[in-house]
């Protein structure tokens, strides 16, 4: 009886392996159909995808060859304007287009012989030696004109400038400007002038009140956060330290500073656009006696002395 169940269960188990082998191999044939499918829609997409970017070569293509075209014509009526003559393509003669596949567009004109080649290397030397006496003729013209301006207007030197000795009067701190300060200056006119000056860091506000100075009084008026200033105050001056120029004892507000070797009534008021500022204040320096010098000569008030700084020599000034 024992015997009999258990040939029946080996049986029953037998018959459970076989459907499961049979089901493999039919899972390995899904699979394999599978792969296949795989290979094909990769295939199917390199050819979509290579035809895509063949469409789109040949639409490329075609737009060089338009634009070659166009700069071929444009090429042509340039030499035109300038003188060049166009050499007509010989019957019989054929004349390639240029497409994708040619990296070099073929020109439109073709030499019929030697002779023309040699006709237009003629013209092209002609018309070199035409363009080097023409840029001759130009620089000798940009020569002479300063030369001819020279007689209508004196070189740029410091007289153009209209320096003066003044008093600030009064100055506080700029309402709107951390670094700024806005003084009224007695310069010799009538009333003072406002003149904003970025000496915050470097001078204290308590040494601003009734102080001698320097001041430039031809600039152009210039708005400083929505303050005008009518002048400017002269400084001895380096990264690290500003000081007030100071005029000689004796010297009251409106005295003209001078200068030896450079006279000449200054200009009511400096052309921004001449740039005649920014081409005198280099050479404007303490010498290693502190004393303000435009090219060595000292600030100069005529009958009472030299223009100083307090203790900075050899420093520029601005």
């Amino acid at each position: 009886m024992f015997l009999a169940r258990f040939l029946v269960k080996m049986a029953a188990n037998n018959a459970v392996l076989n459907r499961l082998e049979q089901k493999g191999a039919e899972a390995d044939q899904v699979i394999e159909y599978l792969k296949q499918q795989v290979a094909l829609l990769k295939e199917k997409a390199i050819l979509q995808a290579s035809l895509r970017e063949e469409k789109k070569l040949r639409v490329e293509n075609a737009k060089l060859k338009k634009e070659i075209e166009g700069l071929k014509q444009e090429l042509i009526q340039a030499e035109i304007r300038n003188g060049v003559k166009q050499i007509a393509v010989p019957p019989g003669t054929t004349v390639s287009t240029a497409s994708f596949s040619d990296d070099v567009p073929q020109p439109t004109a073709v030499a019929s012989s030697p002779g023309s080649k040699d006709q237009i290397k003629g013209e092209d030397e002609e018309k070199k030696k035409k363009e080097k006496a023409e840029k001759k003729g130009e620089k000798k013209e940009k020569k002479q004109q300063p030369a001819a301006g020279s007689s209508d207007a004196k070189s740029v030197d410091v007289s153009h400038l209209d320096l003066r000795v003044g008093c600030i009067i009064t100055a506080k701190k700029h309402p709107d400007a951390d670094t700024l300060y806005v003084e009224e200056v007695d310069v010799g006119e009538a009333s003072p002038r406002t003149v904003v000056s970025g000496l915050v860091k470097h001078v204290p506000l308590e040494q601003m009140q009734n102080r001698m100075a320097i001041l430039l009084c031809n600039l152009k008026p210039a708005k400083m956060r929505g303050v005008i200033s009518q002048a400017m105050v002269m400084c001895a001056s380096s990264p690290e330290k500003v000081e007030i120029l100071a005029p000689p004892p004796g010297a009251v507000p409106g005295d003209r500073i001078t200068f030896e070797g450079f006279p000449g009534d200054p200009e009511k008021e400096l052309n921004p656009k001449k740039k005649i500022w920014e081409q005198i204040q280099p050479d404007l320096r303490t010498n290693d006696q502190c004393v303000a010098t435009y090219k060595g000569v000292p600030f100069e008030v005529k009958g009472k002395g030299v223009c100083r700084a307090e203790t900075m020599a050899n420093s520029g000034i601005k």
